[in-house]
C-alpha cells in the first residue's frame, strides 16, 4: 500500500490504516505550511488575520445582528442588553429572620 509520510512523499506501509495516518500526518504538515504562508502574505500586504480586525457588529440577545457605532441602531437594543445582563446578575441571598 502506498503512503505518504513526513519524511518523503512516497513510500509503503503494512496496512490501509497505517497509511492513511501516514497520510493525515503529512496533510497536516502540508496544511500548516499553507496557512502559514497565507498568513504572512497577508501581513505583508499589510492585512490582519480577520480575527485581529474589530468589529462594531454586535449580536442582540434579540437574535438580530447591529453596528453598535450607530447610536439609531444601539437604542433599539438597549432594553433587550439591559434585560438580559439583569437575568445573568449574581443577587445576594436574603436571609430569614
Amino acid at each position: 500500500m502506498r503512503c505518504f509520510c513526513r519524511a518523503s512523499r512516497h513510500g509503503t506501509a503494512a496496512t490501509f490504516d497505517e497509511a492513511r495516518a501516514d497520510f493525515e500526518s503529512a496533510w497536516r504538515v502540508f496544511d500548516q505550511r499553507d496557512w502559514t504562508a497565507r498568513k504572512y502574505a497577508l501581513w505583508d500586504a499589510g492585512e490582519r488575520l480577520p480575527s485581529q480586525k474589530p468589529s462594531s457588529m454586535m449580536r442582540c440577545p434579540c437574535g438580530e445582528m447591529f453596528d453598535s457605532q450607530r447610536l439609531e441602531s444601539t437604542l433599539i437594543h438597549v432594553p433587550h442588553i439591559t434585560a438580559e445582563h439583569k437575568s445573568r446578575e449574581v443577587r445576594p441571598a436574603q436571609t430569614v429572620q
